[in-house]
């Protein structure tokens, strides 16, 4: 418990990742498994919640779409519905959400012709997990039409 207590005090995990911390750690499954049990019973681990943080967390300060989020969340053990549901919690609107990423990622491409701006704007927003239209969106929002459309 002491030791589920330290992780938990770094920051929020999901109930997957504790446990494959504990078990890491060298700790019997069966009392990983008491352990994780209490902590659910009192509501330290609670991958609703999990979600919904690393949602609104990530989206922000990594600027990364909705299907990143979910695969980021999968990953971490949370099931494919609870990161959807957290993702519609959040109210996470993918292309808003790109043409502020696209924002902050213009000074990088500026200075270029606008085709390679556009372009590399584009490509840098499908690297974040925006879908091509919400990638677009964001395109459109910082540069002007003219030239690279």
């Amino acid at each position: 418990m002491h030791r589920a207590g330290k992780l938990l005090e770094r920051r929020a995990r999901s109930e997957f990742e504790l446990r494959e911390r504990l078990i890491g750690a060298g700790l019997d499954r069966s009392i990983v498994d008491q352990v994780v049990e209490r902590l659910i019973e009192i509501r330290l681990i609670d991958d609703h919640a999990f979600a919904l943080q690393w949602v609104t967390e990530r989206s922000v300060r990594k600027g990364l779409a909705p299907a990143a989020l979910i695969a980021e969340l999968e990953a971490k053990g949370v099931s494919r519905d609870a990161a959807e549901g957290a993702l519609e919690e959040a109210a996470v609107d993918e292309e808003a959400q790109a043409q502020e990423v696209a924002v902050r990622l213009s000074r990088k491409v500026a200075g270029r012709p606008a085709a390679i701006q556009a372009a590399r704007l584009r490509d840098m927003l499908a690297r974040r997990g925006f879908s091509p239209e919400a990638a677009m969106a964001g395109v459109r929002a910082v540069l002007p039409p003219d030239g690279w459309d």
